[in-house]
């Protein structure tokens, strides 16, 4: 598998071999109790999926003593232009453990369980939407995948407000159904602008597969993501929009817009 199994190739090979692992979201610093909810709505190419077609995260974070419970349940709702019904996708959740926000070490490790159930044409297409839309991270979407992954960076802020993190993130996904098992390593960076009221921030993020042959081309895919959130209160709502940058994916994505909810407490 080269460039084209990070998306293309899982989708029409039926979701069955291995494929949001999107190191940084543009949201600012992270805290350490909250819930969210996440909505992404993607642009293909020639359309073919109603307005309602949306790529979706109910989030939760808790802190425990010197560390962060982190929980994380994607869905997909998807429907076809002119299909009597759509279907809603339950994705492959994540659980794990993460560092405090205060750190300035960005450290997490978990696993995705494999819940998902690609059973009808509906779901299949609910299950495709999620693999172009969030291609960063398709492993949440796929039928008969364990993943295992864990996260090291750091994060900057200077006096002036300024933010820079910089984290890798290896990834090695399973399928419970037979197969070989794949590693990649997602990387990233973000800049921006950081404060308590507000915060603005630019990610440049990318996966590689490492149990491949192919050069570096053909074994990566990358996205530009840009956005920030505003607070009120407990409140944290926030906008983004993610940017394919190989063309693999830009033939078939146009573009994701994504919103967040977040309560903190």
């Amino acid at each position: 598998m080269q460039r084209s199994h990070l998306a293309l190739a899982l989708m029409l090979g039926g979701l069955a071999t291995p494929s949001r692992a999107q190191v940084f979201q543009p949201w600012g610093t992270q805290v350490d109790r909250s819930v969210s909810l996440d909505v992404l709505r993607p642009s293909f190419d020639g359309g073919g999926t109603t307005a309602l077609t949306t790529i979706n995260q109910v989030g939760f974070r808790w802190a425990v003593g010197k560390v962060v419970l982190v929980a994380e349940a994607p869905f997909v709702n998807a429907k076809a232009d002119g299909a009597p019904s759509g279907a809603l996708l339950i994705g492959n959740p994540f659980l794990g453990v993460a560092t405090r926000a205060s750190s300035s070490f960005i450290g997490e490790f978990g696993v995705r369980p494999p819940i998902a159930s690609v059973s009808s044409p509906e779901r299949f297409l609910a299950a495709a939407v999620g693999v172009l839309g969030d291609f960063a991270d398709f492993e949440a979407y796929g039928e008969d995948l364990l993943t295992i992954r864990a996260t090291a960076g750091h994060h900057f802020l200077s006096p002036q407000h300024y933010g820079l993190r910089m984290a890798v993130r290896p990834a090695l996904v399973a399928p419970t159904s037979g197969g070989d098992a794949e590693l990649f390593l997602d990387y990233g960076i973000q800049g921006g602008y950081e404060t308590e009221r507000a915060s603005v921030g630019m990610v440049f993020s990318g996966r590689a597969i490492l149990t491949e042959p192919g050069n570096v081309g053909e074994r990566t895919v990358h996205e530009l993501g840009i956005g920030g959130t505003m607070t009120f209160g407990r409140l944290r709502p926030g906008a983004l929009i993610r940017l394919p940058l190989d063309a693999d994916l830009t033939n078939a994505l146009n573009y994701s817009i994504g919103l967040r909810l977040e309560y903190t407490f």
